[in-house]
C-alpha cells in the first residue's frame, strides 16, 4: 500500500503522470473549496493550483491539464532539452494570459 501524499492539508486522490510532469487532484473536506487540481514535479512539488468547491468540474480540470500538457509535449518533439523548456514556458505563459 502506498503511503498517502497530503499537500497544503489536501489528502491527493488522483494523480496522472506526462512525462517528466504530474497533475494531481487533492480533497480537504475541511477547506471551503474542498478540490484542488496541481502541476507537480519531482513528487512533491506542488504548484499552480486551480480549486474547486465540487468534484466533477475539479476532475474535468485534471484531465484537461493532463491533455493540455501531452498535446503540448507532442508539439515539441525533436526539439532540444533547452528548447522544450523553453518553448514550454512561452505556451504556459499565454496560456495563463488567457
Amino acid at each position: 500500500m502506498q503511503d498517502k501524499r497530503i499537500n497544503a492539508g489536501y489528502e491527493i486522490i488522483r494523480s496522472f503522470p506526462v512525462g517528466d510532469t504530474e497533475f494531481v487532484l487533492g480533497r480537504n473536506v475541511y477547506a471551503p473549496s474542498q478540490f484542488v487540481t496541481w502541476e507537480c514535479s519531482n513528487g512533491n512539488n506542488y504548484f499552480w493550483g486551480h480549486y474547486f468547491s465540487d468534484y466533477n468540474p475539479a476532475m474535468a480540470d485534471l484531465f484537461d491539464r493532463a491533455e493540455t500538457e501531452i498535446c503540448t509535449q507532442r508539439s515539441l518533439a525533436g526539439y532540444s532539452k533547452e528548447e522544450k523548456t523553453e518553448k514550454k514556458t512561452k505556451i504556459r505563459r499565454e496560456r495563463e494570459e488567457r
